[in-house]
């Protein structure tokens, strides 16, 4: 089946254009996500299924999300109403683009997974940075691995407050060239492709190469997220746009002021 995962993974490369922002997109096998995930998160599907994880780089926000959000204003509809039509314009241009996909692949039945879609008890449906990690994607820095000393700051004082031990922390995943300047949007699964015994999965890239500054980069996601400084831990060399760290900053309701200009411009 290595031929069929080839064809599949050619044609995701050339419909998530490069230049678009896109152009990234990894291969993993279920089997490999499901042994590293608590049985809450298991995905039903045989382990050797095909799978790929796709991500947004930082030109996907000014290029393909710009295009695609100003041909949705209707002639002579105002913000205020385009607004209320697409309360999270983000959440809608990834469903468009995944559903045009899936469209374009529909020989190969695949399932979309967005980073956004939950389980009805709240839980995500797919842990998406052990997905980029098993796939080679990104590196996850994960709080239980890097533990330290709890009762010590690992940022300057005016960055960030000591930890209390009982404060519960999240991973985050850095690429190797975006930093945190990135985001996965999606798995694609192929339930009737099968890799083969031989198929192995990228390693991640590292570059945090030390326990203190992977404790920094997580501090600083944790409470510091809105900021967008731990988007540069790692030294990536492309980053995102000032209006791109304005936008997902806020909240989806809060959001269309930081765009606003686009429309007078389109």
């Amino acid at each position: 089946m290595d031929e069929s995962r080839q064809l599949i993974y050619g044609r995701v490369q050339d419909l998530l254009c490069e230049e678009d922002g896109w152009g990234e997109a990894y291969v993993f096998r279920i089997g490999s996500y499901n042994n590293s995930v608590s049985s809450h998160f298991v995905l039903p599907y045989d382990p050797d299924t095909l799978a790929m994880i796709c991500l947004s780089t930082p030109r996907m926000f000014e290029d393909s999300f710009r295009k695609w959000i100003v041909t949705q204003k209707m002639h002579d509809e105002n913000l205020d109403n385009l607004a209320k039509r697409i309360p999270d314009p983000i959440q809608t241009f990834m469903v468009e683009k995944f559903d045009s996909l899936k469209n374009e692949l529909s020989d190969y039945d695949p399932v979309v997974i967005h980073d956004f879609e939950l389980l009805p008890n709240r839980r995500p449906k797919v842990l998406m940075c052990t997905c980029g990690h098993i796939a080679g994607a990104a590196y996850y820095y994960r709080p239980d691995v890097f533990e330290g000393d709890d009762e010590n700051c690992y940022c300057n004082d005016d960055v960030i407050k000591c930890r209390r031990p009982s404060q519960k922390r999240i991973g985050l995943s850095l690429h190797p060239k975006y930093g945190g300047h990135f985001a996965f949007r999606a798995i694609m699964i192929f339930p009737t492709v099968k890799l083969s015994p031989e198929f192995t999965e990228k390693q991640p890239k590292r570059t945090l190469n030390d326990d203190k500054s992977v404790l920094q980069a997580i501090d600083l996601f944790n409470y510091h997220w809105r900021d967008g400084r731990f988007r540069d831990c790692g030294n990536p060399v492309e980053q995102y746009s000032q209006r791109q760290l304005d936008y997902f900053s806020k909240a989806p309701a809060d959001r269309w002021p930081v765009i606003a200009d686009w429309f007078m411009q389109a």
